[in-house]
């Protein structure tokens, strides 16, 4: 019976496709010469290890160094294809070409952006775009969390902007609405108390510092707000913030452009006036206090997810003039029960995938569609 008892340290769990097991100690290995050597395997070992810890280092401070600013040449000068904030990066100037230590270029200017360019940035609070810059996309500027407005030169003939929120024009008259930042409420919020629209980039890094003041001062309020009982105090603050929670369009708008307000968590009401046709997609996406929508009757299109996980809209009426609803564009409208839509139930427009708000029962259930419906008055 002795014979078959192992030694202690071959008691070890080890895959069966082994001839023997796995053998943790690097040991000489007879027979294949110099590199059969254990020293000189460690020595290989340690080489290794230390090419990829190596690499590991290079690639991070490369991440951590990149480049401010990345240009292409484009027709008639620069395009921004990147933007890369650091820490102190509260206004980003699209107009002037930078190199990499920050001074300005003299003999670039900037006419257009790429899409993306601006993507995921949590600290850049104005965009100021020079008047060369003739092309920029509706999703150049995508998911900037702490953007309150963007600013536009007076003399650029192809935008403008309108209490920090950018338009497209034609003809010198706004007909597409690009972009509302996602802290735009704030923004208009400082100019009802009096601040002025800053003119330089000095200007706007200070307005961003009294800004983040106003915010801090403001949140506790905020939250007593949405509980329904705030206290009768500071009045004219409460009311400049009331007045920015909500957003006119402004007449002679035909185009709400793609993720135009997108993830604008403290939008509440926006007036969207006759003559808008078009919703592109995710054009209100996770507008998560959305509390109502009326889509004009000249709607005729509404793109994939335009209106997804805008939970808190409690009606929704779809006009007679719509040709088309994307995929999802209503995904995720909980507050909705019921979807009334003007046209007959033989003329109902091209409808995407999983367009329709769900409510959950038992089980995940699309609200029921009622044609021939009429408007009704809060919607």
């Amino acid at each position: 019976m002795e014979n078959l008892k192992e030694p202690a340290d071959e008691l070890l769990l080890y895959d069966p496709l082994f001839e023997t097991p796995p053998d943790t100690v690097i040991r000489d290995t007879h027979g294949r010469g110099f590199f059969g050597k254990a020293v000189v395997k460690k020595a290989v070992f340690i080489l290794v290890l230390l090419f990829f810890v190596g690499t590991s280092v290079a690639l991070s401070f490369s991440s951590l160094t990149k480049a401010t600013f990345r240009y292409e040449d484009t027709d008639g000068g620069m395009m921004l294809s990147e933007f890369i904030a650091g820490k102190n990066d509260a206004v980003l100037d699209v107009g002037p070409v930078f190199s990499a230590d920050g001074a300005t270029v003299e003999e670039g200017a900037v006419v257009a952006v790429r899409s993306f360019a601006v993507c995921c940035n949590e600290t850049t609070s104005f965009i100021r775009i020079g008047k060369d810059v003739a092309e920029i996309p509706d999703t150049a500027f995508y998911s900037c969390s702490a953007l309150m407005a963007v600013l536009v030169d007076p003399e650029n003939p192809h935008f403008r902007s309108e209490n920090g929120v950018l338009y497209r024009l034609t003809d010198g008259v706004p007909t597409e609405l690009m972009l509302y930042p996602a802290r735009n409420d704030l923004y208009r919020a400082m100019l009802s108390l009096g601040e002025t629209e800053p003119a330089t980039a000095q200007e706007a890094e200070r307005f961003a510092l009294r800004s983040a003041e106003l915010k801090e001062q403001s949140e506790p309020w905020l939250s007593e707000l949405e509980k329904g009982d705030p206290e009768e105090t500071d009045y004219a603050r409460k009311a400049a913030w009331l007045r920015s929670l909500r957003y006119d369009i402004l007449p002679g708008v035909r185009e709400i452009g793609a993720m135009a307000f997108a993830e604008c968590e403290t939008l509440t009401e926006v007036t969207i006036p006759e003559g808008v046709r078009t919703f592109s997609s995710m054009a209100f996406f996770k507008c998560v206090n959305l509390r109502s929508l009326r889509l004009p009757d000249s709607t005729e299109s509404i793109g994939s997810d335009a209106f997804s996980y805008c939970a808190k809209i409690p009606y929704l009426f779809i006009p007679a003039g719509v040709r088309e609803i994307g995929h999802h564009a209503f995904f995720g409208c909980s507050g909705v029960s019921q979807v009334d839509m003007a046209c007959a139930e033989d003329t109902l427009p091209q409808l995407g995938q999983n367009w329709l708000p769900q409510q959950k029962k038992l089980f995940m259930h699309d609200v029921p569609i009622v044609c021939g419906a009429e408007r009704r008055a809060d919607g």
